[in-house]
């Protein structure tokens, strides 16, 4: 802007000079002309005077000193006399424009350009009362001429004008652009400049207005989006047409591993290079969305890419990344238990059918039927125990047919639990030894004693011979903690965090001599989380576990 002004200014500046200066010169070069006429005129009157009462008119007009030419005519236009140059070369001026005018009009006046001496000719002639005429003439510069001869100081005048002209135009677009590089933009209509930028002014501010309402709405928008996306569990990544990475939330950095700064604006291999995602993307692009499963470490995940359109035109890529972890581990074990309940339910019904059919047949003995009875019976205890145990798990799974939690007194169930497990515990050779504080712990009657007895009958059946059992109940200032401590076997450290899984045995071998369903401490577990109890295990091989049971306390 302050280049425009500048060059504005100065071609104005040089323009007016310019203008200014041929206007002078013009006026100057017709008031020289007029003064050139009024002395022919005033000679004219002097040597018509002169001549008139002259006895020798040539020897008269040969004496006059005059810078001017004198040319004395005839009335047929032959040149009579001429100062400066033969008469007898010189041709008829009848029909010179000054000579046609005097004779009509007693006095002319013409002026004639010689181009090839820059000159101008100025005529005066005058009509004498002989008819005759007398003309004076005087050769002045023409404007070319003046300009020729005045050319080196132009010259000189016009670097002086440009030199003029270029501080003037920087001092002047220097003051006009001051007051508008001091504009605070920020709030235009607190300005003091120019009148002629009020309505710019006006319309900066009501700019700025929307601007502030669309940047504060952009803004609420982002917090939100960022908001959503930041609380989310699931990864989010938000890619451009070139699946540049637009955006990406806290869960996508966290599964990949990389900090949100650094991959903004980098292409999305760059965050990870797995088949998977590109998989995923390459389908998406093809059929508007495509999915695959992406295992990074003990996690796994699902990919769900979707492609954005922007009238039809790729526009970029939304993808969606859900760990499926729990998910895919439900599934396993689904499978696991459903493997484990046909082996467990089959065991026993081959047992019994066996049994069954060597009754049948006849082939036993007399002495051997009751013997094979109490097997069928044994065996079909042990499958309707099984049964009643995945009933059981499958109502705690669902948390339904459960009656309303009430305060119980888990004191006195431990206590009635290990007095009827004392002769169990006195045939395995094994000390039951109880120390319990008085404690209240909201539940359910028959889950808090299922918790029980199947902690104190794991603790008998995998204690050794002479072994121990110790029940503790204790009340801390907001929780009751139960303990059940042997010093059977212990558990080895690789499969501490699967015990609790269902029909898990650490020893399939000796859980067969045992008997067990294999599914007591999934329903501990299970059952204590029920009643928002936290379920712990402690086990050292050789030497014994502990298995600890959380409850909130209650007033």
């Amino acid at each position: 802007m302050k280049k425009r002004i500048f060059w504005n200014i100065f071609l104005s500046s040089l323009i007016a000079a310019l203008l200014f200066g041929g206007a002078i010169l013009f006026a100057q070069y017709r008031a020289f002309e007029a003064l050139v006429v009024s002395e022919l005129i005033t000679e004219c009157d002097y040597a018509q005077s002169g001549l008139l009462s002259a006895a020798d008119e040539k020897a008269y007009l040969e004496r006059l000193s005059s810078r001017n030419r004198l040319t004395l005519i005839a009335t047929d236009g032959t040149v009579l006399f001429d100062s400066a140059s033969d008469v007898t070369k010189m041709d008829n001026h009848a029909d010179r424009p000054e000579i046609s005018d005097a004779k009509i009009s007693d006095s002319g006046t013409s002026s004639r350009y010689s181009s090839t001496q820059l000159l101008k000719n100025y005529y005066y002639a005058r009509l004498l009362p002989d008819g005759r005429v007398l003309r004076v003439a005087s050769s002045q510069s023409s404007v070319l001429g003046m300009l020729n001869r005045m050319l080196p100081a132009m010259i000189g005048v016009l670097l002086l004008i440009l030199i003029i002209s270029v501080f003037f135009a920087r001092f002047s677009a220097k003051i006009i652009i001051r007051p508008i590089n001091a504009l605070d933009l920020e709030n235009p209509l607190s300005n003091a400049t120019y009148d002629e930028l009020a309505p710019l002014l006006t319309g900066m501010e009501r700019q700025r207005r929307e601007n502030i309402s669309r940047m504060e709405a952009l803004s609420e928008k982002q917090r939100e989006f960022t908001a959503v996306t930041e609380n989310m569990r699931e990864g989010f990544i938000l890619l451009d047409a070139s699946d540049r990475i637009l955006a990406i939330n806290g869960s996508a950095s966290k599964i990949f591993g990389a900090e949100p700064s650094y991959v903004i604006g980098a292409h999305v291999l760059m965050l990870n290079r797995s088949v998977a995602l590109q998989q995923a993307m390459e389908q998406s692009k093809k059929d508007g969305s495509g999915q695959a499963t992406l295992i990074r470490g003990a996690y796994t995940y699902q990919v769900l890419a979707s492609q954005v359109k922007d009238n039809l035109s790729p526009a970029g890529t939304v993808i969606l990344i859900l760990d499926i972890s729990d998910r895919v581990a439900a599934e396993q074990m689904r499978r696991e238990f459903s493997a484990n309940v046909s082996h467990e339910l089959k065991t026993p019904l081959t047992s019994i059918l066996g049994y069954a059919e060597i009754m049948r047949d006849g082939v036993a003995k007399a002495e051997d039927t009751r013997r094979f009875a109490g097997k069928i019976f044994s065996e079909a205890s042990q499958l309707m125990s099984l049964i009643d145990d995945i009933i059981r798990l499958s109502q705690l799974d669902e948390k339904t047919s459960l009656p309303e939690m009430t305060p119980i007194d888990l004191k006195e169930i431990c206590e009635d639990v290990c007095q009827r497990l004392q002769p169990q515990a006195e045939k395995a050779g094994v000390s039951l030894n109880v120390n319990c504080a008085r404690a209240t712990v909201r539940g359910i009657q028959k889950i808090l004693e299922e918790i029980v007895l199947n902690l104190v009958d794991n603790a008998i059946k995998y204690n050794t011979s002479n072994g121990s059992v110790g029940v503790t109940l204790r009340r801390n200032d907001q929780t009751v903690e139960l303990s059940v401590s042997d010093t059977g076997i212990g558990i080895p450290e690789e499969h501490l965090s699967r015990v609790f899984e269902r029909f898990y045995r650490v020893d399939r071998s000796r859980n067969k001599q045992i008997g067990g369903t294999g599914l007591g401490l999934s329903i501990v577990k299970h059952s204590a989380e029920t009643l928002g109890a936290a379920v712990q295990l402690e086990s050292r091989l050789g030497i014994g576990s502990t298995i600890t049971v959380t409850f909130p306390a209650i007033d």
